[in-house]
């Protein structure tokens, strides 16, 4: 094995290990193959056409609860980031550079990865590459060779290594990581359905995880159980329901159970959704991140009725996520009942999709941002139709030099 190459390896592995982080951010990337592309026609959205119910329970006594409006939950984050620095083994074992490199990504790993770093305090890079003890709130690095081999003396040994956009034959890859898994506390807003953390970055509270600029992907679980007291809740209705249940369209075999209500001053309808827990009583989800429904005769008494503030009855609130109230009594069927209401939202549903399709008229920029309800979406327009393109996460680090420019 000769000096040279030796010294040459040596020089690689250094740059990987001495290479300067300064404090970056998340920004989007919206070129690549590998993209999520969605199609709308600005000219024409289906009409509704509400499915008819084709089974109805009757509930003896149901509960339909609300929880207060605001409240602090802990939140994790996870910020992982790979330097990449790919070599080519040639004939003669020299490393040769090659186009493309070097590169930074920034590795999503989902929320179900996420919290199991956090609860192990470790994370698999790569194939058998384990970061372990990590320390949380605290910025960690960690490097090996991902794919090829090099020994000692420089003997190298090449594989093949892709990425969304490139490809390599014969590489020996080298990746460095920094991760930062972090905790915090955020404000969670249930009337509008928002998270909001130390960072200003509001995310969807009923989606449970999210990206933030600074601190990666955030996962948080909401379902009132800390230091729950029942006075958080607010009875807005006691009494019979009735449970339809149909078809999510007609050629679907997926099932939409919905409850509905009919009393002497008041008419609703709402989704039942999966179940969750109200103090640690089991209850159904709603559309609204504010409402459950306790149907369990033996809980029923567990929650008392009391006087509501107006406050806590904001109706717009409910109009704008399907929580439909009717100020006459109707004069109809339970049937034609469910289909009216199931229709005005349908119509409501239309028409705010009509409303968001008439940004992409005179800003591009503003209907991705509303339509994909966040940032992290772009579009273009080719004619009628709108193309709705979902852009990778990537990290940014602002670059810094410590020479003047110069003007001549």
């Amino acid at each position: 094995m000769s000096k040279l190459k030796l010294t040459i390896y040596t020089i690689l592995t250094l740059i990987t290990h001495t290479i300067p982080y300064t404090r970056g951010f998340i920004a989007y990337d919206c070129s690549g193959t590998k993209l999520n592309i969605t199609s709308f026609n600005t000219l024409n959205v289906d009409y509704c056409s509400p499915p008819l119910p084709n089974k109805i329970d009757k509930i003896p006594i149901m509960k339909l609860l609300q929880i207060r409006e605001t409240v602090q939950i802990q939140f994790q984050a996870c910020y992982i980031v790979a330097d990449y620095l790919i070599t080519k083994c040639a004939s003669f074992d020299d490393a040769q550079v090659v186009r493309n490199g070097y590169f930074t990504e920034l590795i999503q790993i989902g929320a179900a990865q996420c919290a199991d770093a956090h609860a192990r305090r470790a994370y698999e890079f790569y194939q058998g590459i384990t970061a372990n003890n990590i320390r949380i709130n605290q910025t960690m690095y960690f490097s090996d060779v991902i794919k090829g081999a090099v020994n000692h003396n420089g003997d190298c040994t090449g594989e093949t290594f892709r990425t969304d956009k490139f490809e390599w034959d014969n590489v020996l890859v080298q990746a460095k990581y920094k991760i930062l898994l972090s905790e915090g506390v955020a404000v969670a807003n249930s009337r509008e359905d928002l998270l909001v953390l130390p960072t200003g970055t509001r995310l969807k509270l009923s989606e449970s995880y999210g990206m933030d600029s600074h601190k990666g992907e955030i996962i948080w679980k909401y379902n009132q159980q800390t230091n729950c007291d029942v006075n958080d809740y607010d009875t807005l209705y006691e009494g019979p329901a009735t449970l339809i249940t149909s078809k999510q369209s007609q050629n679907s075999s997926n099932e939409i159970q919905t409850f509905l209500v009919e009393s002497d001053k008041i008419a609703f309808a709402l989704q039942k959704l999966n179940i969750d827990y109200a103090c640690h009583i089991p209850v159904f989800r709603t559309e609204h991140p504010r409402l459950f429904i306790l149907t369990d005769r033996t809980n029923i008494p567990f929650f008392h009725t009391k006087p509501i503030s107006t406050y806590n009855t904001d109706l717009m609130a409910y109009i704008n996520t399907k929580f439909v109230y009717i100020q006459n009594i109707l004069q109809a069927t339970v049937t034609s009942m469910y289909i009216d209401l199931v229709t005005k939202q349908c119509h409501l549903e239309r028409n705010i999709l009509m409303q968001k399709l008439s940004l992409a008229s005179y800003s591009l920029s503003e209907f991705a941002y509303t339509m994909g309800e966040g940032p992290g979406y772009t579009a273009l327009k080719t004619g009628e139709i709108v193309y709705l393109i979902k852009c990778k996460p990537v990290d940014v680090e602002l670059d810094r030099s410590p020479v003047l420019p110069m003007m001549w």
